[in-house]
C-alpha cells in the first residue's frame, strides 16, 4: 500500500495573508501528502483547519520572543517530528522558522522556509536589523530551500542576509480564482453597513498595524471628502484600530468611514467596493490585491515589496510612493472621474490573476520543491552528529 510522505507545516500567529496561504496550500497538498499543521493553540487558524479536517499540532507560540513559550514549542516540534517520523518540515514566517528549523535539525528532518514578509524594521536600531540578518544567514545553512513569495523578497534576503541564491526559489502567492468574482452581495452588504447606495466605495482589507499605512488612507480621504460622493470601507482588525477610529472622529469624517472589523465572508466586502486601495509601507506579496483584482476591482497601491510584480501601472491599477497621501488621493480621484477606466482596469486585473496567480500554479511549484528534497537522504539528528560527526 502506498504510504504518503509526512509533511509538517509550521506557522506563527497570523491574522492575515499567511493564514490564507496555509489554508490554500494545505488544501492542495492533502491528496498527495500526510499533512499536519503546527499552529498557535486556540487560534482562528486552528479552528479553520479543524473544520476542514486538517490535522493540527497546537503550539504555545506567540508573535514576540518568549524564551519559555519558544522553548516549549521547540520541544513539541522536535518530539513530534521524531515520534511521527516526519519526512519534511515547512516553516512559514520568520518567527515560526526561528523555532522550527533548529527543531528539524535536531530531529534529523529536512526543512523549508517560506519568507512571506521582510524581517527588517525601519524603526529598529541598526544593530537589531543586523543581528536579525546574521541569525537568518546562519539558519539558512541547514535549510534545504528558502521560498519567497516575491522576487523583491528574494533579492532582499540574497543581499541583506547574504544567503546563497542557489537556495532561494520564488513562488508567488496564488488564490482559488473561482472563489472570487461573485458580486451578488453588493447592495445587500452596503445596506447592512448603512452605506448610502449612491456613494462610490473606496475599500481596503488589511490588518490594522503600522506596516499597512492606513493613516495615509485617512489623509487621502480628507482630500476627497467634500469633492466627491465617496465612502471609505476598512475591513480588518488589529492593534491600531482604536487609534484610527479616534483619528477619524477628530477629523469629523465619521459619516464617510465604516470600519467593519473582521468579516467572516470576505467576498461580501469586496463585492461592496468600487475601488480597492492598499497604502502599505511594507509588503511581501499581498493576497488582498489578488483577491480584489479577481473581483474585477481597479487597484491603487504603494510600490513596495512584491506589489509591482502584481500590478502593471496603467493596465490594471496604479502604483504610488509609500506615505504619499496626495498622490494616493490623486489616483483615487482619477478612477472616480473615469468609470470606463475603472471597468477596463478591473477586466484586465481579473485576467492577470487568472493567468499568473492562480493557486494551482503555487501548489504545483511547491510540490515540485517537496519532491526534490524528499529524494535527498534524511539529515543526521544533532545528537547523532555529536556522537559521530564524520
Amino acid at each position: 500500500m502506498f504510504q504518503k510522505s509526512k509533511l509538517l507545516q509550521i506557522v506563527r500567529p497570523t491574522e492575515g495573508g499567511i493564514g490564507r496561504h496555509i489554508i490554500t496550500l494545505v488544501g492542495g497538498l492533502k491528496e498527495e501528502f500526510d499533512v499536519t499543521v503546527a499552529c498557535p493553540q486556540k487560534s482562528a487558524l486552528e479552528d479553520k483547519l479543524v473544520s476542514e479536517n486538517i490535522k493540527t499540532l497546537p503550539l504555545p507560540l506567540d508573535g514576540e520572543v518568549s524564551l519559555k513559550k519558544d522553548y516549549a514549542s521547540f520541544n513539541i516540534l522536535r518530539k513530534f517530528m521524531r515520534k511521527e517520523q516526519v519526512h519534511l518540515a515547512h516553516a512559514h514566517g520568520a518567527k515560526a522558522a526561528l523555532i522550527a528549523r533548529p527543531a528539524a535539525l535536531w530531529a534529523g528532518v529536512p526543512s523549508i522556509y517560506t519568507v512571506h514578509n521582510s524581517i527588517f524594521n525601519e524603526n529598529w536600531p541598526a544593530w537589531k536589523n543586523n543581528m536579525a540578518a546574521v541569525v537568518e544567514h546562519i539558519l539558512s545553512w541547514p535549510t534545504g530551500c528558502i521560498l519567497t513569495v516575491s522576487n523583491a523578497l528574494g533579492e532582499e534576503i540574497k543581499y541583506r542576509q547574504k544567503i546563497s541564491y542557489s537556495k532561494i526559489k520564488v513562488i508567488h502567492n496564488g488564490i482559488q480564482f473561482n472563489s472570487f468574482g461573485n458580486s451578488n452581495f453588493q447592495h445587500k452588504f452596503k445596506e447592512k453597513l448603512n452605506i448610502p447606495p449612491s456613494r462610490t466605495v473606496i475599500g481596503t482589507v488589511a490588518r490594522m498595524a503600522p506596516q499597512k499605512g492606513l493613516s495615509v488612507l485617512i489623509d487621502a480621504a480628507e482630500q476627497l471628502i467634500g469633492k466627491y460622493n465617496v465612502h471609505f470601507l476598512i475591513v480588518g482588525d488589529g492593534p491600531l484600530r482604536g487609534e484610527l477610529e479616534e483619528r477619524i472622529r477628530l477629523s469629523s469624517i465619521n459619516d464617510y468611514f465604516t470600519l467593519t472589523g473582521v468579516v467572516k465572508d470576505i467576498t461580501q466586502a469586496y463585492s461592496a467596493m468600487n475601488i480597492f486601495v492598499l497604502p502599505s509601507i511594507t509588503e511581501g506579496l499581498p493576497f488582498t490585491i489578488l483577491e480584489a483584482m479577481a473581483f474585477s476591482l481597479p487597484v491603487v497601491a504603494t510600490s513596495v515589496g512584491g506589489v509591482p510584480e502584481i500590478i502593471k501601472p496603467g493596465e490594471c491599477g496604479f502604483l504610488v510612493p509609500p506615505g504619499d497621501h496626495i498622490e494616493l488621493a490623486s489616483k483615487i480621484a482619477y478612477l472616480i472621474d473615469c468609470p470606463g477606466i475603472r471597468s477596463e482596469f478591473g477586466y484586465r486585473g481579473r485576467q492577470r490573476v487568472h493567468d499568473k496567480f492562480d493557486a494551482s500554479k503555487m501548489i504545483g511549484e511547491t510540490k515540485g520543491i517537496y519532491y526534490t528534497l524528499l529524494k535527498e537522504p534524511k539529515l543526521k539528528t544533532y545528537l547523532e552528529y555529536e556522537a559521530n560527526p564524520n
